[in-house]
């Protein structure tokens, strides 16, 4: 993920209210600037860390339990890794405790990707190594005690789209819907606050009254429209934005990735279809 300057527009928006409000929903965010190249192979970036201050805004507005906001050395690679520790769910911040994972830092773009080769999330963790965690073989959402139903990445090419059925469909148990990026080493997303900030406020929305009357400011969106909207903030030509639902049946599936909400409170599906939608830029 490489940086550029945020812009004005989101600043403007955080001054909304959020036109949803629960005290049942439960959410976490991991945003790491600090790479050093000498321990965690660099570059650092200068902007994820507000990016998910921005995104707490939104969901704490909306009435959103937090679980747990660390970033930099607190966010761990253990954090998103499935295993016999139970390392997902660890009380400290694991990704499975929440409702929602917003996740802001480096993935890895391969040129070019392929089946098989591999989606990733790269912390610099002071525990909880190793920092670099494989999504199709290390990660497993929604197991066990695990309750994350929405799982929300915004770095380099964490869900390429020749990738999704290798890498993708296994990290489903309880999982409702994942989003991320598909591109590669010359078309990858940039650093940027306005991406991440503008999809969470598309995820609750945003009302305001005016002499007793709801004037809605921003439409709540399901998660993939949500996703469509922003997830080509900020990136490179040819970068894609990739949302990816589970479904019981062919129809659960296109139904979730269509028109599940973060606010739905619909059940957890049983992961036998797969339903998944992208929008690339020129």
């Amino acid at each position: 993920m490489r940086s550029s300057l945020p812009s004005v527009v989101m600043a403007a928006l955080l001054a909304f209210a959020p036109s949803t409000s629960t005290g049942q929903f439960r959410y976490s965010t991991g945003g790491v600037d600090n790479y050093p190249p000498n321990s965690c192979g660099g570059p650092s970036l200068k902007l994820c860390v507000q990016e998910v201050h921005a995104i707490q805004s939104w969901y704490d507005g909306a009435g959103f339990g937090r679980v747990s906001t660390w970033e930099n050395g607190n966010v761990w690679g253990s954090d998103f890794r499935d295993g016999n520790g139970n390392n997902d769910t660890d009380p400290s911040g694991g990704s499975d405790l929440p409702n929602v994972y917003f996740f802001a830092g480096h993935g890895a773009c391969e040129n070019p990707p392929m089946a098989g080769s591999g989606d990733f999330i790269i912390t610099c963790g002071n525990f909880g190594k190793p920092d670099v965690t494989r999504v199709g073989t290390s990660s497993l959402w929604g197991n066990g005690r695990g309750r994350l139903q929405f799982m929300f990445l915004d770095a380099s090419c964490p869900m390429d789209l020749p990738e999704v059925e290798s890498e993708w469909f296994a990290p489903f148990d309880g999982l409702h819907i994942a989003t991320g990026n598909s591109g590669d080493v010359n078309h990858d997303v940039f650093d940027s606050v306005d991406r991440g900030a503008s999809f969470a406020a598309y995820t609750v929305g945003a009302t305001v009254n005016i002499f007793g009357f709801p004037l809605t400011l921003l439409p709540q969106l399901p998660v993939g429209d949500a996703w469509m909207n922003t997830g080509i903030i900020d990136v490179q030509s040819q970068n894609c934005a990739v949302a990816l639902a589970a479904g019981e049946t062919r129809d659960d599936a296109i139904n979730r990735r269509e028109n599940e909400f973060v606010t739905s409170g619909w059940s957890n599906p049983t992961p036998n279809w797969f339903a998944w939608k992208w929008i690339c830029t020129d």
